[in-house]
């Protein structure tokens, strides 16, 4: 008995032909494509697209300013407030008990004066809420200018020995810190700050009575007049 033939011998591969064809006229298209873009785009874009792929530094040429636009020092320097003056830091400390506070006008600097027995609880750096109102109206004050600012604790010559405070040095430079630290949230530049802790020394009167040691427990702020300061 003849056996019979196959109708498709080549069934099974005669789809091939198909694949491939799509596949080479998918490559084609996209050579023509990007060819066709590469003419289109501007050739420094261009290059800029092929130096970003290949990892090379871009020139991005030259940057077109706007006449209208100021610098940016410009704009930094009209945020800027005139240096604060000694009536400005009067008005600020107005509310205040003339005899807890002083305040001297020189040529170079505004001196003020807190007496530490009105501001400070006995032999602590921390302040009463009133006490900090009137020290946050003068950061408010002091805030946004450029003007140097050094704060400097004394503290009379009866020794001191507790936990937080080995001696009047540490007490001392904490309660200017603490000065420091409520200008700094009302504003003013940490870097226009400067504390010092004198403890006992540079007395403004001896401290054989308890009337000239309370004199000598204070805090001195000095505000600079001088050039206003820049930073890089």
């Amino acid at each position: 008995m003849p056996r019979r033939r196959r109708s498709h011998d080549e069934g099974s591969h005669g789809g091939a032909w198909k694949i491939a064809l799509a596949d080479l006229m998918t490559v084609l298209m996209v050579f023509f494509l990007v060819m066709w873009l590469m003419a289109a785009v501007d050739p420094k874009d261009r290059d800029a697209f092929v130096q970003s792929i290949s990892g090379e530094p871009i020139d991005s040429g030259d940057i077109t300013v706007l006449d209208n636009a100021p610098p940016q020092e410009e704009i930094v320097q009209l945020d800027l407030k005139p240096p604060a003056s000694t009536e400005e830091i009067e008005a600020a400390m107005k509310d205040l008990n003339p005899q807890d506070i002083t305040i001297e006008d020189t040529e170079d600097y505004t001196k003020i004066t807190l007496k530490s027995d009105s501001f400070f609880e006995s032999a602590r750096a921390t302040i009463s809420d009133n006490t900090r109102e009137q020290l946050e109206k003068l950061g408010e004050t002091l805030a946004g200018r450029d003007q140097y600012i050094t704060i400097t604790g004394y503290t009379d010559n009866l020794p001191i020995n507790n936990f937080q405070f080995p001696s009047n040095w540490e007490l001392s430079a904490a309660r200017a810190a603490t000065v420091a630290r409520t200008f700094i949230d009302m504003g003013v530049d940490k870097r226009l700050l400067t504390i010092e802790g004198k403890a006992d020394n540079n007395a403004v009167v001896p401290n054989k009575t308890a009337y000239g040691r309370s004199l000598n427990r204070r805090v001195i702020i000095l505000v600079d007049k001088k050039t206003p300061v820049s930073f890089e």
